[in-house]
């Protein structure tokens, strides 16, 4: 009793300190719709993720998805959480924006089975002819030049950011399409140069510096590590909602965290649960 006790001041702690300062900037009108629910990695435990198959499993089943996604020299979207492409026959571990989209096709063509590398067009244009209306987040990942001397990684993440804004143009994805990252200039090119692609700064647990980061800004909200470094309440997920913010939760799996997920009324919430299968779409 003592510790459940000890639990609760916690929490309650937590989400005083971390409205304090996030209430000094003025309120906006709430643009929270309901909660909607996300296969995370496109098809949740279905497969190993991030792949066609899983994300058309996803759409069918909940709101949307979320997927990973890295870029090739030739600036083509290609779905994996890892910047790093496999070895395999003559190439070496690498990273994906150091191969062309013909070395890829060849690594992917060498693994076999092993490991599959779509490209995220080929889950747009399934979106596009059988749910545009769902949504897809996508998780651009921080990553290192995996040792490339002399790339312009600046130049490298506007292009990348660029190819995110065309291939949404071109399925007629608008508002449908939603971005997380840590990295914030990432984030920042596309907020500038399109209005139809909401952006979410990832967030490992810091709530209050993460909700600032967003407001300072102007981004769309904050995509927030659910359960991992601090809790978050009902009445930090109003705050955000107040100042006009979205937030994503993940991941959450486990029935019980769903359930109390849901009653802090998110924005999303990804899950590698596909049996979760009531989102505001299947209500």
């Amino acid at each position: 009793m003592k510790e459940h006790l000890k639990n609760i001041l916690v929490i309650f702690i937590v989400a005083l300190a971390s409205c304090s300062r996030v209430e000094y900037y003025p309120d906006k009108q709430s643009v929270y719709d309901g909660t909607y629910i996300l296969a995370h990695k496109g098809g949740g435990d279905s497969d190993e993720g991030n792949t066609v198959e899983a994300c058309i499993l996803g759409l069918n089943l909940l709101d949307g998805i979320e997927v990973d996604i890295q870029t090739s020299s030739d600036n083509t979207l290609w779905l994996s959480h890892s910047p790093l492409l496999s070895s395999c026959g003559s190439f070496e571990e690498d990273c994906f924006v150091s191969h062309s989209d013909a070395e890829i096709i060849e690594i992917d063509t060498c693994l076999g089975n092993d490991i599959n590398y779509s490209r995220l067009e080929a889950v747009f244009q399934y979106m596009t002819n059988n749910y545009p209306d769902k949504f897809i987040s996508l998780d651009a990942k921080a990553w290192t030049p995996c040792g490339i001397s002399g790339i312009n990684l600046i130049r490298t993440m506007n292009l990348f950011a660029q190819a995110v804004i065309d291939l949404t143009i071109k399925f007629h994805l608008e508002n449908r399409v939603m971005v997380e990252s840590e990295n914030g200039d990432f984030l920042y090119y596309i907020k500038k140069n399109c209005d139809f692609i909401e952006t979410y700064l990832t967030s490992f647990g810091d709530f209050e510096l993460g909700i600032s980061r967003a407001l300072d800004a102007g981004f769309s909200g904050i995509s927030f590590a659910y359960k991992v470094k601090e809790p978050i309440s009902k009445a930090q997920i109003d705050l955000i909602h107040r100042k006009g913010l979205k937030i994503q939760l993940w991941t959450v799996n486990d029935s019980s965290d769903m359930s109390e997920a849901v009653s802090l009324n998110p924005d999303f919430i990804q899950t590698d649960n596909l049996e979760y299968n009531t989102g505001k779409s299947n209500r």
